[in-house]
């Protein structure tokens, strides 16, 4: 259960606005259900979503914690399961993301396994890749669950910021943060020549370091990073990708702040 909401400074004033607010709905004969009108509340519940404004996060309640934790004691237990159930932890998982900032992009190769089956009763293998997606799902469940409200307003750019990234296909990868950097040389198994390596594969571990480097210093931003790459473009935007190799690469980290890029 969810701990007793905290009492409100100067609750009477938030009081009389919700009564106010009441009145005025009742005026213009837009209809409230009374059951679910709660307040003045500084935590409450609201579309399944805890919204805390003393943390000033969303989280999920502790009975939905509880009830996808089970799920994935079940999972666990499974070496196969059908379209239907499969979906429907998906869509648990896509609800949740609502309030897991990293945990959409572990989604994506569970969707792929749905992919061309055709009937609900179907059963589906499941893969090393969706267990360890599921053991991420796990720790965000526990270290993740809460969204900070107040993301900056502002988009900062890479020259605001003075932080650049960019790789090379044959020589290697780097990033600047202000006075702080990072670079290196491709290791052998990351060259253009060998399976699953691209440029945009390229690119993309140079943002990702730099996520993993310097993340903690840029908390609660929102990043527009500069990166001369279609591909990787829309594989951050969208936050997947059809390429597993780039996909992996994309999900390791699990970025270890509340940043949006």
């Amino acid at each position: 259960m969810e701990p007793k909401a905290p009492s409100i400074p100067h609750d009477s004033t938030c009081l009389q606005s919700l009564s106010k607010m009441l009145l005025t709905f009742h005026d213009l004969k837009i209809p409230i259900a009374p059951g679910k009108t709660q307040g003045p509340l500084q935590v409450l519940e609201f579309m399944g979503i805890i919204l805390d404004t003393v943390k000033m996060e969303a989280r999920l309640p502790a009975d939905k914690i509880h009830r996808i934790r089970t799920i994935f004691a079940e999972f666990e237990a499974k070496k196969s399961c059908t379209l239907k159930e499969l979906q429907s932890l998906i869509g648990t998982l896509n609800f949740a993301c609502k309030v897991v900032p990293p945990g959409r992009p572990f989604l994506q190769r569970m969707i792929d396994l749905t992919r061309n089956v055709k009937e609900s009763h179907h059963h589906i293998k499941l893969n090393l890749g969706f267990f360890k997606d599921l053991a991420m799902w796990k720790q965000f469940i526990t270290n993740w669950n809460g969204a900070n409200f107040f993301l900056s307003t502002l988009w900062q750019d890479a020259d605001s910021l003075q932080l650049f990234t960019d790789a090379s296909g044959t020589l290697g990868y780097g990033g600047i943060f202000g006075t702080k950097w990072f670079q290196g040389t491709w290791e052998p198994s990351h060259q253009l020549d060998k399976p699953g390596i691209s440029i945009a594969w390229q690119e993309l571990f140079a943002i990702v370091i730099a996520c993993q480097l310097w993340g903690s210093l840029l908390c609660n931003k929102r990043l527009i990073f500069n990166c001369d790459n279609e591909s990787v473009v829309n594989i951050i935007n969208s936050k997947r990708s059809k390429v597993p190799r780039v996909m992996n690469r994309f999900i390791t980290p699990s970025y270890p702040s509340h940043i949006e890029i």
